[in-house]
């Protein structure tokens, strides 16, 4: 008898799974800025609102940078010649300042959400 209802649940459990399951890695866009010297190359980065996305930055220095975001809850050092990765939870609309913090009077970012 249970192997009558077997592909019904089969469908639900696979159902269920998929509604439960995190959001990827690969599933969230990312974003990419180098700092080189004291300038972020892309500058302005531009994403949607209410969906979470990534930051990848690179650090084209040989000192170590740290960027940071005090809006966005982020700050992580990025070793020289090295990129890191940061995840950042959905955001409503705004301008939000990233800088590297060693250097923030002249490092400058922002994360534009639309």
């Amino acid at each position: 008898m249970l192997s009558r209802f077997a592909p019904v649940l089969l469908i639900a459990f696979t159902v269920a799974a998929t509604l439960a399951s995190p959001l990827r890695a690969e599933d969230i866009a990312t974003y990419e800025t180098t700092l080189k010297d004291a300038t972020f190359t892309v500058a302005e980065i531009k994403v949607p609102a209410g969906k979470p996305f990534i930051i990848k930055m690179t650090n084209g220095n040989s000192a170590p940078a740290e960027l940071e975001a005090k809006e966005l809850k982020i700050e992580k050092v990025a070793a020289g010649n090295s990129t890191i990765i940061v995840r950042v939870k959905a955001m409503e609309p705004g301008k939000y300042l990233f800088v590297d913090e060693y250097q923030e009077d002249v490092a400058k970012g922002y994360v534009v959400v639309e």
